[in-house]
């Protein structure tokens, strides 16, 4: 590459290059997401920019973009961005990365609407960067839809992205049910989750760059993992209205153990465990009769 500022396309080979020489475990693809993301372009559009130059503070960033995820720092909390069920969330080192398997999560969720009032009431328990009660409300605007999360640091990313999106849910401050407003009744419809569900003991199976980056009180927790589930199922009669669900994200070996939990809690409820699309457990769906 010449000495004078290289155009979008050179950049692009420069950083694909840069990463294939510095890091073993970063894909040199991630260059071209970073270039997307950041300046908010479609594939089409970066294509179109291929020979267009950049300018100098655009390639100076860049360049520290591209040297920081080399390093292992993950590309969406370089560019702020996480993709999240076709939008785009503001994500930092305070929240989880949104991910594929959680949008299956949402997904079944929606696909519940027919069997909801028009007007459901959702709880989402841990809310994070707020992927999942942002996307609810965004799918069907008639919810009513709260969510709760014991770290004030991920609320603040969630509120970001709440105004973002300019939508209308409550986000509350607590451990788990405890955030609730106990002037109301706090039953509801739905009540969904996706806790710390990580074993201590799974650490040596884990990408160094989440255990590096990501919060680790948003990953891991006691009991080998079942903690939370545990804790969110002591207090389910209390607050899920009769006939109504509770979903959450499970790891894949946790299927069994959990569905036994459930059941021997809940003898008259439907408890299932849901595949996701590579066939590994990832959903537990509790009916409450």
């Amino acid at each position: 590459m010449s000495s004078n500022l290289p155009t979008y396309f050179e950049g692009l080979k420069w950083a694909s290059l840069f990463i294939q020489n510095n890091s073993k475990n970063v894909d040199p693809d991630s260059a071209q997401l970073l270039m997307m993301d950041e300046y908010q372009w479609s594939h089409s559009e970066l294509v179109l920019n291929y020979r267009a130059q950049m300018t100098s503070s655009r390639w100076q960033q860049f360049q520290k973009m591209v040297q920081s995820v080399a390093l292992g720092r993950p590309a969406q909390y370089v560019t702020k961005i996480a993709n999240f069920f076709g939008r785009e969330f503001y994500v930092d080192e305070r929240v989880l990365i949104p991910r594929m398997e959680t949008e299956e999560l949402v997904e079944q969720v929606l696909s519940l609407k027919s069997d909801l009032p028009n007007n459901a009431n959702v709880l989402d328990l841990g809310t994070g960067s707020g992927d999942i009660v942002l996307t609810l409300k965004l799918e069907q605007p008639e919810w009513s839809v709260t969510g709760t999360d014991l770290s004030n640091d991920a609320l603040d990313v969630a509120k970001i992205n709440r105004q973002h999106f300019g939508v209308d849910v409550t986000l509350r401050q607590g451990s788990m049910f405890e955030a609730l407003d106990e002037s109301k009744t706090n039953k509801f419809d739905v009540i969904v989750s996706n806790p710390p569900y990580i074993a201590e003991d799974e650490r040596s199976d884990m990408d160094q760059s989440v255990l590096d980056y990501e919060p680790n009180m948003a990953l891991f927790a006691e009991d080998q993992g079942l903690f939370w589930y545990k804790e969110i199922g002591k207090h389910l009669k209390e607050h899920l209205n009769v006939g109504g669900y509770f979903l959450c994200e499970i790891g894949f070996r946790q299927g069994p153990a959990l569905k036994e939990w459930f059941q021997s809690q809940f003898p008259d409820a439907n408890v299932e465990i849901i595949k996701d699309i590579t066939e590994h457990d990832r959903i537990l769906k509790v009916q409450m009769r």
